[in-house]
């Protein structure tokens, strides 16, 4: 008898395995991808638009405590980056998904990362040290006699042909809210106004005079830059920042407003070295004290 030869179970064709199913790339979709790359540039360029532009805009908040456009402004970028992520994630292609994905994670870390050292350095390092002003409203500014950058002695506190003067006791040439500060005060239209209004202005640092005759080069500033290098004037106002690691020492950032017998009438401080007063405010200041000292020296009516 002839041996039977084994013979294979049927083939069941509906099997699984035995599918065969053609593979169907995702699409790439390319209006989500640039819609995602437009929102990351977006809040990107809105982050280092704030970090180039903080410094010389003032409806940024330069002038303010906390400044709040900035921070806000911040706060879209990161809004946007996260959206720009958020869609690329939501790419039907793998490779998309990864490479759009990646950049929008990147771009979110750097614009999260960044602001946040922004917010922290704006808040807490540009506080001034502790320090007491050894002035009042009402006290006579101590005399001076300091040089300018043009090699000119200034002697004060007030020129006896100005109805009142501001003070302005400024960091140095190395700090850009100074440099700032004293490029509003420069404008024409505010040096006109200060002008008009009888108000003369000094500012006084702890900078060599070559480094004032550079920032008024810089500024093209005819601000009297007066130099207190050996801290004649700044330390006995208690306006001196010393340095541990060997730095030179500046100055503390102070405004005062003295009539023109040197009668100190208005003073600004702030805990921040940042947070300076707009030419307005100071103009204002220096007009009521113009004003005040024309009352003063009218004569009273008599009753009749």
């Amino acid at each position: 008898m002839a041996a039977s030869e084994p013979v294979d179970p049927p083939v069941d064709a509906r099997a699984p395995e035995f599918y065969d199913e053609p593979w169907v790339t995702p699409p790439f979709q390319p209006l989500r991808a640039i819609c995602a790359l437009i929102l990351v540039a977006g809040g990107f360029g809105l982050y280092e638009y704030v970090l180039v532009s903080f410094w010389s805009v003032p409806w940024m908040g330069i002038h303010e405590r906390i400044p709040w456009p900035a921070f806000a402004i911040l706060a879209a970028a990161f809004a946007l980056s996260i959206a720009g992520l958020r869609l690329a994630l939501g790419l039907a292609s793998p490779h998309g998904k990864l490479g759009f994905g990646l950049f929008a994670f990147l771009a979110c870390i750097v614009v999260g990362a960044g602001g946040g050292r922004f917010v922290s350095y704006v808040m807490r390092a540009t506080v001034n040290p502790p320090f007491t002003l050894k002035l009042a409203v009402g006290q006579r500014f101590p005399s001076f006699a300091l040089t300018d950058q043009n090699d000119s002695v200034h002697r004060g506190p007030s020129p006896t042909n100005a109805g009142a003067t501001l003070i302005y006791v400024y960091r140095g040439d190395f700090d850009p809210f100074a440099r700032f500060e004293l490029a509003e005060l420069t404008a024409p239209a505010n040096e006109t106004d200060f002008r008009r209004a009888g108000v003369a202005t000094l500012a006084i640092s702890t900078d060599q005079v070559e480094r004032s005759k550079m920032l008024a080069g810089f500024l093209r500033t005819k601000i009297p830059l007066l130099s207190d290098t050996n801290e004649s004037l700044i330390a006995p106002l208690g306006l001196v920042q010393h340095h541990r690691n060997g730095e030179p020492d500046n100055a503390i950032p102070a405004f005062f407003v003295v009539d023109r017998n040197g009668i100190v009438r208005w003073i600004f401080i702030s805990p921040y070295y940042r947070e300076l007063p707009p030419p307005g405010t100071l103009l204002d200041a220096a007009k009521s004290v113009i004003a005040g000292e024309t009352t003063r020296q009218s004569p009273t009516a008599s009753p009749q």
